[in-house]
């Protein structure tokens, strides 16, 4: 058992990123996974292929996992008690169900476990590790027995062809938080290729999030205005790439002022998403899947607000980014129910009250004016 990692959530982060790159390392995945369709497919087969894009194509084969539900408590039990650390990939509303299931099954796992449980939080959710650890300590979990640990994972993944089979962008780093993590970081871990454990996991993080995941908004948003079914359609739009390229560059300013983070390196992850991620046509990222659940994303924490509130802070541009909220709240898809909320809540109040008890604006400031200006011009 010394060589399983438990990873809540056989979805697409967990089998197409973390599962594969476990495996490529020797190492047994198990899963634990609500979905009982999915679970029971996962165990009639003897794997799944992993369909790497990017700069190099190549096919992974994952196999050599284990499935299990969280009704096989005393498996999980045994799962958890034994493991080198687990993972989540669950979604942060999900979060809640996993502290019961790692709550119930340390309990009994606890007396057993001569170590730390270390859970890695492979979510792109705001505060995630605080999320799971508060809802941990609720369920009367010992603060010294876990450490919720902050991670950041870009990896694009999607489903494939088949029913298990998946498609995945190649070559990022998974990087984990050194700081939170609890006990020795040697042996097995930290031998585990594309896995790096940082001291700078806040920089790390939130260069994803105010450039892979705040440009990816950008796409969607203005691709939503266009009619674009796909990010790579709205890319080659030239006023949506020159409206992208903006708020990047505004994103660098503000990460190398708030995180020291090297111009040149800025430059080339800057270059692999507007050259290869964002056109890449075997990911075919969908405009309704990055610009689902508005309400969220438009968050003072979130891609576009929180960027927002540190361009603000050192002083610089905030209008690109204003632009991209400003046409999120246009944003409506009858099968996403925020989107539904979102444009209910401004048909009864107006746009002005999402900019302020969503996005954290306040009325006065040039920001909040920026975005009305931008919602009425896409009107």
């Amino acid at each position: 058992m010394k060589d399983r990692v438990v990873i809540f959530g056989a979805g697409a982060v967990g089998r197409g990123f973390i599962a594969r790159l476990l495996v490529a390392n020797g190492l047994t995945p198990v899963f634990v996974e609500t979905d009982v369709q999915l679970s029971r497919r996962l165990s009639e087969v003897v794997g799944y292929i992993v369909h790497v894009t990017g700069a190099e194509k190549r096919e992974c084969h994952v196999s050599g996992y284990e499935v299990l539900t969280p009704e096989q408590g005393g498996e999980v039990s045994k799962a958890l008690t034994n493991c080198l650390f687990v993972a989540t990939a669950v979604g942060g509303r999900n979060l809640g169900t996993v502290a019961q299931i790692v709550a119930s099954a340390l309990a009994g796992a606890t007396k057993q476990r001569a170590k730390p449980l270390n859970i890695l939080l492979c979510e792109n959710w705001p505060d995630a590790e605080k999320v799971l650890a508060e809802a941990l300590l609720k369920a009367g979990c010992d603060e010294e027995s876990f450490a919720c640990v902050r991670c950041s994972v870009e990896r694009m993944v999607r489903g494939g062809e088949n029913e298990l089979d998946l498609i995945a962008e190649g070559g990022q780093t998974f990087y984990v938080d050194r700081q939170t993590w609890k006990g020795e970081q040697g042996g097995v871990v930290c031998g585990i290729e594309g896995l790096t454990f940082t001291d700078n996991i806040e920089a790390i993080y939130a260069r994803k999030l105010y450039t892979s995941n705040a440009g990816g908004a950008a796409l969607a948003y203005f691709g939503h205005l266009s009619d674009c079914q796909f990010l790579y359609e709205a890319l080659g739009i030239p006023e949506i790439r020159k409206n992208l390229t903006e708020l990047l560059n505004v994103a660098k300013q503000c990460l190398i002022e708030s995180f020291g983070l090297d111009d040149a390196g800025l430059e080339r992850h800057f270059d692999e998403l507007m050259n290869r991620r964002f056109p890449n046509r075997d990911l075919a990222d969908t405009v309704q899947r990055v610009a689902r659940n508005p309400l969220r994303k438009l968050g003072s924490k979130e891609r576009l607000a929180g960027l927002v509130h540190l361009l603000r802070n050192h002083a610089l541009l905030t209008e690109p980014v204003s632009r991209v909220i400003g046409s999120a709240l246009h944003y409506r898809d009858p099968a996403d129910a925020e989107s539904l909320e979102l444009g209910r809540i401004i048909a009864q109040k107006g746009a002005g009250v999402i900019l302020e008890d969503v996005c954290g604006f306040e009325r006065q400031e040039r920001c909040f004016e920026e975005c009305l200006e931008f919602y009425n011009y896409y009107s």
